[in-house]
Formats: structure tokens, C-alpha cells, sequence
């Protein structure tokens, strides 16, 4: 049997190979928020933003958008 402890950190590893389709489908968005407070890419699979290709099942890049960039 696990600890409390144990179980906690077997836990934060099971959430931390889950990608954005399975995080959503568990009601997992605070993760989600975690996962996309900066994104650079979006997936072709579920259409999730995230800051890093391995949180997505089909990463592709985020396009800019041109308003992006109007004042900078």
C-alpha cells in the first residue's frame, strides 16, 4: 500500500504525461492553464494552445497574428 506522500508523487507524474485532449476530457483545467500561460504552439488534434510541443498531440506552430505586431 502507497503512502499518502507516495501516492501524491505517483499522481503529479501521471498528470505531467498527459497531453491537453486527455487533461480536458479528466476537467483538468488548471493544468491546462499551467501548460498554456505563453503559447507558441496549437494542436491540429484538439485545437489546445501551449507553451511546449510535448504538452500536444499534433503540435504545430502558432501563427502571429498581424495586430500582433502593430505596436511593437
Amino acid at each position: 500500500m502507497l503512502t499518502l506522500e507516495e501516492e501524491g508523487d505517483r499522481m503529479t507524474e501521471d498528470i505531467d504525461q498527459l497531453k491537453f485532449c486527455e487533461l480536458r476530457a479528466k476537467g483538468l483545467m488548471e493544468e491546462i492553464d499551467r501548460r498554456s500561460k505563453n503559447p507558441t504552439v496549437v494542436c491540429g488534434k484538439c485545437g489546445g494552445k501551449a507553451d511546449l510541443p510535448e504538452h500536444l498531440h499534433n503540435p504545430r506552430p502558432l501563427l502571429k497574428k498581424k495586430l500582433d505586431n502593430f505596436w511593437g
